[in-house]
């Protein structure tokens, strides 16, 4: 966890200084801005999202099969989040909501919302099922990757109808943006690793390798 904390750290940093520079200092190539242009598809920040959510699910698939394992009633509702984060990842690289963007009058953030609410109300018989502190932290990193997502995407709509994409102000609410959505899948990411942690005798767990 500390290592993918520095990483989100770095990714971050590097954008909000090169955006600072280009923007304040001296104009940069776009080559060099791009790779670690938080907003960009085919950048250093991308991928690595892509991959936090990935692991995310795996770890997520790993538990509903502990969960299976042990008789849990709770195993189809960490399925599902372990599914959810897997689309995340795919949607990441796909760029599947740009792509509603441009077939919908709408922001995607509006539909996304709805979804998202949809989804923590379906859920909440399960955080009530969980101990207290990782109903808590479930409930913290969802409102975090959410408010980042859908809330900071919202408000910097403003900024393509006025036709101020190029500028200093809208690449750091991206910044804010992405790094919340970063940020939000750790927390969630960490209390998982607690929950299963805190589990781990009652839940056994075995492979079996075959040809």
């Amino acid at each position: 966890m500390r290592v993918l904390w520095i990483t989100v750290g770095v990714l971050l940093g590097m954008h909000v200084i090169l955006s600072f520079v280009h923007y304040q200092m001296h104009e940069l190539p776009w080559m060099v801005r791009q790779i670690f242009d938080v907003d960009e598809e085919d950048s250093f920040p991308t991928w690595y999202s892509a991959i936090a959510l990935f692991i995310t699910s795996a770890v997520l698939w790993i538990n509903a099969r502990a969960h299976r394992q042990s008789g849990s009633s709770l195993r189809l509702h960490w399925y599902g989040l372990a599914l959810g984060f897997l689309f995340l990842s795919v949607d990441e690289i796909a760029g599947m909501h740009e792509t509603l963007n441009g077939e919908i009058e709408i922001s995607w953030a509006i539909p996304g919302g709805i979804v998202a609410l949809i989804v923590g109300v379906a859920y909440l018989s399960f955080l009530a099922k969980l101990p207290r502190g990782t109903a808590v932290w479930f409930v913290i990193g969802g409102a975090v990757f959410v408010g980042g997502a859908v809330g900071v995407e919202l408000f910097t709509e403003r900024y393509l109808h006025n036709d101020e994409l190029d500028t200093l102000a809208y690449y750091l609410w991206n910044g804010l943006e992405e790094g919340m959505e970063m940020a939000g899948v750790l927390i969630f990411l960490h209390a998982v690793l607690q929950s299963m942690k805190g589990h781990a005798p009652s839940l056994p767990l075995t492979f079996t390798l075959t040809d």
